[in-house]
């Protein structure tokens, strides 16, 4: 058997440095910012994406129920004040009426701005129709 030298190796042979892997602190750093400056972004935008299905929902609704335009608005404005929808009112729906007289399509189209840092925010821009 051979003796173990200051070194560590067997036989009095040198050691390889060994490589440490992982992260170091700075990468940790850029990491967790990159992150964040993802993350925070998306989490404000959650309420405006909400409200955008709420109104697709009050849309669909409007249109199954109305038989006319003011009657489409009417069922829209209902559903928007139990939905909190704040963004759009049952006048500005692009109503469209089929040949027959009842309601075609109703369309929307509307922008929400969502505030992320200071003076930087989002536009976002919502449309939809439903037939």
């Amino acid at each position: 058997m051979g003796q173990t030298g200051r070194s560590g190796a067997v036989g009095g042979g040198r050691l390889r440095p060994t490589r440490m892997r992982g992260f170091s602190l700075g990468t940790l750093l850029v990491v967790v910012l990159v992150a964040v400056g993802v993350v925070i972004p998306v989490i404000k935008t959650i309420p405006s994406l909400l409200e955008y299905f709420s109104v697709k929902r009050a849309v669909a609704y409007a249109r199954q129920q109305a038989s006319g335009k003011q009657e489409v608005a009417g069922y829209f404005d209902k559903q928007a004040q139990i939905d909190r929808i704040t963004a759009l009112r049952g006048d500005d729906l692009d109503i469209q009426e089929s040949e027959g007289g009842g309601i075609g399509a109703v369309s929307f189209s509307y922008r929400s701005e969502v505030p992320i840092y200071g003076p930087l925010s989002f536009l976002i821009t919502y449309s939809g129709t439903q037939y």
